[in-house]
């Protein structure tokens, strides 16, 4: 059973290692049709796999385990997520240039989500399935941000821009959205997967979620020269007349 949790542990390593080196070399080459190196972008995908690859690789070693009154506690796997999803959202929000306050309201309730998850694996009986309701419930908030506040709040325009945030994004909704379902169905939950096989799920949604965002933002990375020169402000400038406008209305 161990060797076979390590083993797809090594698997989930190379995958996002080999998942860094798009976004490191169109960063590094400068492929841009406007000679922009869009360092922050590539940096945001290059973190999302990164990441990823540093924490699989410690738990191929055996390392960040932590044993709990539940159980085995592979604690590098909610740090990778709690770094890591957060970047995701932090790249879509560099794509759609919502107000800081939705993409920060984002953020929040993810860091939330995880926080929900990690209690629910660490604990058992009535707390865990408390834990686990708050994190169901965040996660519920979390989807309607991606599907509705944050295109709401969105200030970028064009539809290649468009094209590639919605891709990216439904990628993220449906993945995203099967993570709670292993957990349900893996030895935290009702325990009807071996350890070994929630291992593989998880690397294998680890690295569709992940390795291919990144690949497909890296793919649609065009659309980063349609975007304004400015990040933020103008976002939460324009944000902020709409609001105003519908208050006269």
């Amino acid at each position: 059973m161990l060797v076979d949790t390590t083993v797809w542990a090594w698997i989930g390593a190379l995958a996002m290692g080999a998942g860094t080196v798009p976004p490191l070399w169109a960063w590094l080459s400068g492929s841009s049709a406007t000679d922009e190196s869009h360092g922050v972008y590539y940096g945001t995908l290059a973190g999302v796999t990164g990441v990823a690859a540093l924490a699989y690789l410690a738990m191929a070693l055996g390392v960040g385990t932590l044993s709990t009154a539940a159980g085995e506690l592979e604690v590098v796997r909610y740090v990778d997520w709690l770094v890591t999803t957060p970047l995701i959202l932090l790249y879509l929000g560099l794509l759609a240039r919502p107000s800081r306050r939705v993409l920060t309201g984002l953020i929040g309730v993810d860091v939330v989500v995880i926080a929900g998850g990690v209690t629910a694996a660490a604990t058992g009986g009535a707390v865990s399935w408390a834990a686990f309701a708050v994190g169901g419930a965040a996660y519920l908030a979390l989807v309607y941000g991606l599907l509705v506040a944050l295109p709401r709040s969105a200030s970028a325009e064009g539809d290649r821009v468009r094209a590639v945030f919605g891709t990216l994004r439904n990628i993220t909704v449906v993945l995203w959205t099967l993570y709670p379902v292993v957990w349900l169905l893996a030895p935290t939950g009702f325990g009807l997967l071996t350890s070994a096989t929630e291992m593989l799920v998880f690397v294998y949604l680890d690295i569709v979620s992940k390795v291919g965002f990144v690949v497909i933002a890296v793919a649609g990375a065009d659309a980063l020269d349609r975007l304004g020169a400015d990040e933020f402000a103008a976002a939460d400038s324009a944000a902020e007349e709409r609001t105003a406008a519908l208050g006269d209305d």
